[in-house]
């Protein structure tokens, strides 16, 4: 499946596209702001992510150019259908790409999909207060913040009280309805 936009496509995520996202994750500078999802041990990713992305609860692509350059991923996971809620993670890896409106078109293009195709009615994600390039770029496309319960906080050991929970609902959400191929 290949989801399209003007200057970029999500394409699922491949094993070839685990040595790409490693680079991203060793580098410091990104890992900051998406460490808590991640093993802490590189010797533990392969059976993580082999166990995560067989998970008929997520849809995983990579954000790739037109021009066929891999710089990111992006991901629906914890997906309960009952409900209709699925939670999203993000990231651009290659430096040279921030800034330049990436993030929110591939943002764009998987919201479409997870309203549009998968029928989810609402999507949540957690953020760090001090990545403001991240929510610049989900306020952008729609996502707003929200009080997080108590009893989440105290369930996230790595939520050091700047964590902001944001989500955007189907209902509200101006996207383009987009087709995959």
């Amino acid at each position: 499946m290949e989801l399209k936009g003007e200057r970029l496509r999500l394409r699922e995520f491949h094993p070839a596209d685990l040595v790409q996202t490693r680079k991203w994750v060793a580098d410091p500078e990104i890992a900051r702001w998406i460490l808590p999802a991640w093993p802490l041990l590189p010797s533990s990713w392969e059976e993580w992510l082999r166990r995560i992305y067989s998970s008929p609860d997520a849809r995983h692509f990579a954000i790739v150019l037109l021009d066929g350059r891999h710089i990111g991923n992006v991901s629906l996971h914890s997906i309960r259908w009952e409900e209709k809620v699925a939670e999203l993670g993000i990231v651009i890896g290659e430096k040279d790409c921030w800034g330049k409106g990436y993030g929110p078109e591939a943002l764009r293009l998987l919201l479409s999909y997870a309203f549009w195709e998968l029928g989810l009615a609402r999507i949540v994600l957690h953020v760090h207060r001090r990545n403001h390039r991240a929510i610049r770029a989900y306020k952008k496309v729609g996502f707003v913040e929200v009080p997080e319960p108590w009893l989440f906080k105290l369930l996230r050991p790595w939520n050091d009280g700047e964590i902001l929970t944001m989500t955007v609902e189907a209902e509200s959400w101006v996207g383009t309805p987009m087709r995959s191929s």
